[in-house]
């Protein structure tokens, strides 16, 4: 998904509104770009979009929240509120707890080489197959393929 229309009209619509031109965002290192992001024609790191928001004296998440909305054809407020939504149930799933366990300071924890397990979806075929279940019934029950049944199945 290409943002660039978007953002290039947020860019244009915060630095308006704030009275600002190309001189007053000098310290930001996206200063040679700003002219191509505000025509749609250049792309930008989520780094320099944090940069760049910082110099407009306007929230990062409010600028990506604006340019989703009007991606989405929608109001802000609803792209706020479903965002809202989903970061209540990713702490309700324990996902808050585990990205805590994903970083040390500033430093992002090595994991194991290789494709991540589904530890959730083995734990549920054991627990099936320890109910009696067949092969068969788990890959209906879980609408998991039979290979990833049988895989769990003896693992």
């Amino acid at each position: 998904m290409s943002l660039k229309k978007e953002v290039a009209g947020a860019i244009r619509a915060i630095r308006t509104t704030r009275g600002l031109d190309y001189g007053d965002l000098a310290e930001v290192s996206v200063k040679a770009n700003i002219g191509k992001l505000e025509q749609g024609n250049s792309s930008i790191t989520l780094e320099k979009l944090i940069e760049l928001s910082e110099a407009l004296q306007f929230d990062p998440v409010a600028l990506l929240a604006i340019c989703l909305a009007i991606h989405k054809e929608e109001p802000y407020a609803l792209t706020l509120t479903r965002a809202r939504d989903q970061l209540d149930a990713f702490e309700a799933e324990g996902g808050v707890e585990l990205l805590r366990r994903q970083l040390v300071g500033n430093e992002l924890v090595k994991r194991p080489r290789g494709k991540p397990g589904n530890t959730q979806g083995a734990d549920s075929v054991k627990a099936l197959k320890d109910a009696g279940l067949s092969q068969a019934e788990v890959a209906e029950r879980l609408g998991l393929a039979k290979s990833t049944i049988h895989r769990y199945w003896h693992s």
